[in-house]
């Protein structure tokens, strides 16, 4: 999946959020734990309940403020995500990318392709909201 927003805010501003782990459950639905025994920079472990399903996590691209991307994985899910960051008029361009295998119908009951479309752009929308300083509600 790919999607991409216009937010009002610095790029150090956007990354600070995407890289607070342990708060992505306040502003993301699908995440519901996050778990972070250390500070997040490349290579950090952490754990997350996604879609219901425990993933061991790892950074896999961490640059401060333009780029950061994890890896995550279970006996029935895996999932890379990344999310770019680009300075511009009036503030950062972010274009995030998620791919999903073995994400089957008996793991997300009834759900189709369009469902995960729309919740990706989603977490977009709720991303522009935290950073432009309206709270959003998971």
């Amino acid at each position: 999946m790919h999607g991409e927003a216009v937010i009002e805010a610095s790029p150090q501003r956007v990354y600070s959020h995407l890289v607070d782990v342990s708060r992505w459950p306040d502003w993301v639905p699908e995440v519901r734990l996050a778990r972070v025994p250390n500070e997040i920079r490349l290579g950090a472990a952490f754990e997350i309940e996604l879609y219901g399903v425990q993933l061991e996590a790892v950074v896999s691209e961490y640059e401060p403020d333009t780029r950061f991307g994890w890896i995550g994985s279970s006996a029935d899910l895996s999932i890379y995500q990344a999310w770019t960051l680009v300075p511009v008029c009036p503030g950062t361009q972010v274009i995030a990318k998620r791919v999903e295998r073995e994400l089957t119908t008996a793991l997300i009951r009834g759900s189709q392709a369009e469902e995960f479309y729309y919740a990706h752009q989603d977490v977009l929308l709720r991303l522009k909201r935290l950073a432009e300083g309206a709270e959003p509600s998971a």
